[in-house]
């Protein structure tokens, strides 16, 4: 029991690190390519699920969480930012007198709302399974 929270706090911590990172993508000139973090918070995401699901015995164990962690923010953003006028190529800077939103954010909304409904599907059926597992261990 312990293994697996240190394991879901590890994925947590990395989907913090993918997270992190993304939020440089997203800028007034569009969507960017994956930095370093990005790719080190995804690296990381696929070294702890890989451990927990071989510790566990139970494929993508705990990749809900940091699924949540990565889409939820996001989500909340991109609600709040949906409605902006996309910023154009090229365009003045963003001032008190002058603002436009980053091209993509429904995108992001998207997204981040596949992931999340994904993430607590996940999270569902990896409950259910931890319970129905200690009602089999309780009748033995």
């Amino acid at each position: 029991m312990l293994a697996a929270l240190a394991f879901r706090a590890l994925q947590g911590l990395s989907g913090f690190i993918a997270y992190y990172g993304a939020t440089g993508m997203l800028t007034s000139e569009g969507l960017r390519p994956p930095n370093v973090l990005v790719l080190m918070g995804l690296a990381a995401i696929g070294l702890t699920t890989i451990a927990a699901s071989r510790a566990e015995r139970r494929p993508l164990a705990g990749l809900w969480v940091a699924a949540i962690v990565v889409a939820l923010p996001f989500l909340v953003w991109s609600i709040a930012h949906v409605s902006d006028a996309p910023c154009p190529p090229d365009h003045p800077p963003i001032t008190s007198a002058y603002d436009c939103g980053v091209p993509g954010a429904p995108l992001v909304l998207a997204t981040s709302g596949v992931v999340l409904i994904a993430a607590i599907v996940g999270a569902f059926v990896e409950l259910r399974s931890l319970a129905s597992g200690r009602r089999a261990a309780q009748l033995t």
